[in-house]
């Protein structure tokens, strides 16, 4: 048992430290991006957008487009079957900008059986830009939000790029599960995978993926990620594996998202993300309860720490302590650099906690071969 608590103490320590060397050096990757001069200026970029009963969020989107300061774009919508009100708004604002395209999903044309790649592969040929900026109904964008994207993969000449938006919710426990996204921040060293790419620990964020077309279409694209969980994941990692240069960034300040509102969406959500980042694998068996150890232990660090200094165990004690605070310090500073609310930046161990659950709950949603709902499809 003493032996364990050192191991633990010693473990956590070496983990609060690097969670704070890595965020800090990830904050100086991100602002070197963020000083790019913008161009308003350029080649026709194609926004795409998957549509399925968005009449709540779907304006919001357009009104954030149509006014962008980079003019040369051309907006397509696709209406995936939705059942509400989604179309008759679509249709009010194509007649509002002729830059706004609408398509509709062939109920018999199945291209893929995940159904947001479904859709964009029904939408991206009609696209005729250079580039393809693919978000979602559910986002918001500033009005410099493409011209920063595109000066971005100008000026570093980039292949892809998709970043960390600021994601909303109204429920305290729907945050809380989706800053599970902030481990990319936290843990990940961008700063080196940028460099020297890795497609197991390349992410990206559905509400913001940008493209170049011949990149795209070299890669094979949407066609060529069958199988996958997540189409976000899922296209940034066949780039990579591609050799196409890639960068995630901090989008915090150009787009917001209300993906999901309670706490079940978000759970529910989250959980397939998690999923498709690290797939439920029987062969990856071994990593998988290695991976939910460390979570498991670095979430019940706070009150470890607490239990040694209880029982008089003053190195260990001080290490876990140590260890405990500079990852809870971490976290708040990647938290509070992508725009998250007090309360969420500081619960940390709560967030570990529910990404163990949630992909202790998604192994078994998988082998099962239950899958994962996106707007009401099952996808396994």
């Amino acid at each position: 048992m003493e032996l364990w608590i050192k191991i633990y103490s010693i473990v956590m320590i070496v983990i609060g430290a690097y969670a704070i060397i890595n965020v800090l050096l990830n904050l100086f990757y991100c602002h070197k991006f963020e000083k790019t001069e913008e161009r308003t200026e350029g080649p026709l970029i194609s926004i795409v957008i998957p549509a399925r009963n968005e009449e709540r969020n779907i304006p919001r989107l357009l009104d954030s487009l149509i006014v962008q300061n980079y003019r040369n774009i051309e907006i397509l919508i696709i209406n995936d079957q939705s059942t509400d009100r989604t179309e008759e708004i679509l249709q009010s604002y194509v007649e509002k900008d002729k830059r706004i395209k609408l398509f509709t999903t062939s109920a018999g044309t199945v291209l893929h059986k995940n159904g947001k790649i479904n859709a964009l592969l029904q939408l991206i040929p009609h696209a005729k830009g250079e580039y393809i900026l693919a978000t979602d109904a559910d986002t918001v964008h500033s009005a410099n939000c493409v011209s920063h994207a595109y000066s971005i993969m100008e000026n570093h000449q980039l292949d892809i790029i998709s970043g960390l938006p600021q994601e909303l919710c109204s429920s305290y426990f729907g945050s809380i599960c989706m800053s599970a996204m902030m481990l990319t921040f936290v843990l990940v060293p961008q700063w080196f995978i940028y460099r020297f790419p890795i497609p197991a620990a390349s992410f990206a964020i559905g509400q913001f993926i940008m493209m170049r077309r011949d990149a795209y279409e070299e890669t094979g694209g949407y066609e060529k990620i069958k199988g996958e969980i997540c189409d976000d994941i899922g296209i940034v990692r066949l780039f990579v594996r591609c050799k196409k240069k890639y960068a995630f960034l901090d989008f915090s300040k150009q787009s917001s998202c209300y993906m999901y509102r309670t706490g079940s969406e978000s759970f529910h959500g989250i959980e397939r993300s998690i999923a498709g980042a690290i797939p439920p694998k029987f062969s990856l068996l071994i990593p998988i309860i290695i991976v939910v150890i460390l979570l498991l232990h670095i979430a019940a660090s706070p009150i470890a720490a607490i239990l040694l200094i209880i029982l008089g165990s003053q190195l260990d004690a001080l290490l876990m302590t140590l260890g405990t605070i500079l990852f809870i310090v971490a976290w708040y500073i990647g938290c509070k650099k992508m725009r998250w609310r007090k309360r969420v930046s500081i619960s940390s161990p709560l967030t570990l906690l529910l990404i163990t659950v949630m992909y202790i709950h998604s192994f078994f949603r998988s082998i099962s071969g239950k899958g994962f709902e996106w707007k009401g499809r099952i996808i396994h």
